[in-house]
């Protein structure tokens, strides 16, 4: 008897050990799965009007205010072109008389990377004349520029100044330019 139950102890042991050969055990393996999430924010640059700049009275030296959004997600720079590079009266000028009254703008742009944080520039009307550069807007140069910093939904102020001369006098009439504020990403 000891002999069978040895045998079949034995046999019983050869069957677990061919069964651990056929069905290895294996370890848990812990699988890492890297998922890189990708995507862009194209830059955008915005400006509008907030509040119109309002009809001015010229006989008098005096300005006018006028107001902007500004909506810049990036860096940017903002230039400004006068047609006329000055307020000019289609009337024409007697002697002792101009149709021509030069103005200053003035623009303050808040900045959304700091809070009150912005940038300016002053400029005369002739140094906005298409080719000229001789004025942080002007066009023909590299623009106002926010060196990095965005202005998300930001208020910009616009003001126009002038002196009326003494001497030679405007001509009566109706006086105008147009102003082209533009603005562009930069970095």
């Amino acid at each position: 008897m000891n002999a069978r139950i040895y045998v079949s102890l034995q046999a019983l042991a050869s069957a677990t050990t061919a069964m651990a050969l056929i069905c290895p055990v294996q370890r848990a393996n812990a699988d890492v799965l890297t998922v890189a999430a990708q995507g862009r924010i194209d830059p955008v640059c915005e400006i509008g009007v907030s509040t119109p700049v309002p009809t001015a009275d010229f006989a008098t030296s005096g300005e006018v205010r006028g107001g902007a959004l500004v909506n810049c997600n990036t860096g940017f720079a903002i230039k400004a072109t006068s047609a006329n590079g000055a307020l000019k009266s289609v009337a024409s000028a007697s002697p002792g008389f101009t149709n021509s009254l030069n103005y200053k703008l003035s623009l303050i742009v808040t900045l959304s990377d700091a809070p009150g944080s912005w940038m300016k520039a002053s400029c005369g009307s002739a140094t906005l004349v298409a080719g000229q550069s001789a004025c942080a807007l002007s066009p023909g140069g590299p623009g106002l520029q926010s060196n990095g910093a965005a202005s998300i939904n930001q208020s910009a102020a616009l003001n126009f100044s002038w002196k009326t001369p003494a001497k030679p006098r405007l001509v009566a009439g109706s006086y105008q330019d147009t102003i082209t504020i533009s603005i562009a990403a930069a970095p």
